[in-house]
């Protein structure tokens, strides 16, 4: 029979942990699964944490970036209220004399003369 997948298996070595006395001795099957369910524990926590670790500042990346882009939003949609009661005549007048060449530029945006 073909074999379609096949892996090496990974071999612990047996533990020989002598908790208690031998009076009141437990089974080892006993304090091997209660040692085994530990370090499975142990390793999911380790490695939850280097998760959140790693996730972290790209989560805040993104929030900072969506508040930016919200906020841009905002600014945007608040200057076209604004600007919907200007017309451009009303902010630029521009005179050109008779061979249409720049003459005289008024801004009423640039009062700073």
């Amino acid at each position: 029979m073909d074999k379609i997948y096949s892996r090496k298996r990974l071999n612990l070595p047996k533990l020989n942990i002598s908790i208690c006395n031998q009076s009141n001795k437990p089974k080892k099957n006993e304090i091997y699964k209660i040692l085994k369910i530990l370090i499975i524990v142990i390793i999911a926590i380790i490695t939850m944490n280097k998760m959140i670790e790693a996730i972290t500042p790209i989560m805040d990346k993104q929030c900072k970036t969506n508040a930016k882009m919200i906020a841009t939003k905002i600014s945007n949609e608040q200057a076209t209220v604004v600007m919907s009661n200007y017309d451009y005549d009303d902010l630029c007048n521009i005179i050109k004399d008779s061979n249409r060449k720049y003459c005289y530029d008024k801004c009423k945006c640039n009062n700073s003369k």
